[in-house]
């Protein structure tokens, strides 16, 4: 049976954080963290899927600055469990002068029946070197989002899954504009989605894979994609 396993961490702020940037800031810590260790610095390195996300700060801030002196949670999912059990560790001796961290816990989820997701970030999909926004073709998103799902599921579990319909029965675009984080200077645009998940087997295997490790592009990067599955627990 399918299982991920989630990393939720308690932190402290030493400095406010502007929505925008407040993904590349926890990107940064799990970056550091991962440095020490031999094979999660060669994992951070390599050009292929990294099998997890992350989510954004929570509580949210109505006026979309996360403040100093303030305590929030984010979570980190994963496919893997050596890494999820390392980095637990490696996170609170992790210095940055944004985030510290107080206290971790871990979970296991194992799959279940998944009727919707909802994406809690936004989902990035690049298609001929733009990022997909509404009113563009959303039978490509949906393409898209098929194939990278396919390919994390191949590379992780080396089997393919040769699947003949996609795993989404209907989707939804929430926000009428793109949202934007900010990248290494540059903003990353992505959609909140709502997506109704097809009942047969090989839909429901890539639909937990998206709640395991993101939807789309740059989960582990920026912790695009994170998703709330709707009858998963």
């Amino acid at each position: 049976m399918l299982q991920y396993y989630e990393l939720t961490l308690t932190v402290y702020l030493q400095q406010s954080i502007p929505f925008q940037e407040t993904n590349e800031k926890i990107a940064q810590v799990i970056n550091k963290a991962m440095l020490p260790d031999k094979a999660l610095a060669v994992k951070h390195k390599e050009n292929r899927f990294k099998y997890y996300v992350f989510d954004s700060l929570y509580p949210l801030e109505q006026d979309k600055v996360y403040k100093a002196g303030k305590v929030y949670v984010f979570h980190i999912r994963s496919l893997d469990k050596v890494f999820v059990e390392k980095m637990k560790k490696l996170l609170p001796k992790t210095e940055n002068p944004y985030i510290k961290i107080l206290a971790t816990e871990v979970k296991r989820y194992r799959q279940r029946h998944i009727a919707e997701l909802y994406t809690m970030t936004p989902v990035l999909v690049t298609i001929d070197n733009a990022h997909w926004i509404l009113g563009n073709d959303l039978m490509m998103l949906q393409q898209r989002l098929q194939t990278n799902l396919e390919k994390k599921y191949k590379t992780f579990y080396d089997e393919s899954l040769n699947a003949s319909v996609s795993f989404i029965q209907r989707i939804e675009v929430l926000n009428r504009k793109p949202m934007a984080y900010r990248y290494k200077n540059i903003k990353m645009l992505g959609n909140k989605l709502k997506i109704a998940v097809n009942e047969d087997a090989i839909s429901q295997k890539l639909a937990f894979i998206a709640a395991a490790c993101g939807l789309g592009e740059k989960g582990s990067a920026l912790g695009m994609g994170f998703c709330h599955a709707n009858g998963l627990k």
